[in-house]
């Protein structure tokens, strides 16, 4: 099999204001540094992302991911277990626009679904 190139996050809990934007600081310093093709967002044990830094992540951080990542293929995210996480994060795909994601993007329930799920991308697109 080849290198297949992926990155795999993961949050564990609720992230106050500066953790959550250095989490995701260190999501564009990964992008920047090494050939990332694939990426799986782990986001069972997150919690609610408030609405100040889901408005910054649409408004400062998306458009510098977005300039970085172009050489990613597919994400597939992991969704939070507890069910405010999950409207947090439905919030949060409405401000960030994903269907205009340059790559694919994929929403699972299981972890195991989701990383089978980009390791099937096909070898001549991840290589």
């Amino acid at each position: 099999m080849p290198e297949c190139k992926l990155v795999e996050t993961k949050w564990l809990s609720y992230a106050p204001n500066k953790a959550y934007r250095k989490g995701l600081a260190q999501y564009l310093s990964t992008v920047r540094q090494y050939d990332v093709r694939l990426w799986l967002a782990d986001y069972r044990l997150a919690k609610v992302v408030r609405m100040v830094d889901q408005e910054w992540t649409a408004r400062e951080w998306l458009p510098q991911f977005l300039t970085f990542s172009a050489d990613i293929k597919r994400m597939a995210r992991v969704q939070a277990e507890d069910v405010f996480s999950q409207m947090s994060s439905d919030s949060m795909k409405r401000k960030l626009d994903i269907g205009g994601l340059p790559f694919e993007f994929s929403e699972f329930r299981f972890y195991d679904d989701a990383r089978s799920w980009l390791l099937s991308v096909d070898s001549s697109d991840s290589a």
